[in-house]
């Protein structure tokens, strides 16, 4: 067998697998972490101005967790 067809670690494919989780989770907080509501409505593919959102007691531009904006969107678009 030659060099090129040796394989070490978990085989073929290793590179596209998760085999650092530290590095999976932080990447995922980073993902989820909190965000505008603007930019929740973008991520789903809706329409800022198309959509009935409760934005009482939120500032400008402040930010909130995907979860607290799903209980917040008025039509229940989800």
């Amino acid at each position: 067998m030659t060099e090129k067809f040796k394989s070490e670690g978990a085989g073929k494919g290793d590179k596209s697998r998760v085999s650092d989780y530290k590095k999976y989770q932080e990447g995922m907080g980073r993902l989820y972490s909190k965000k505008t509501w603007q930019f929740w409505a973008v991520w789903e593919g809706l329409k800022v101005s198309e959509i009935s959102f409760d934005d009482s007691d939120l500032e400008d531009d402040q930010k909130i967790s995907y979860k607290e904006y799903i209980s917040r969107l008025k039509d229940g678009k989800k």
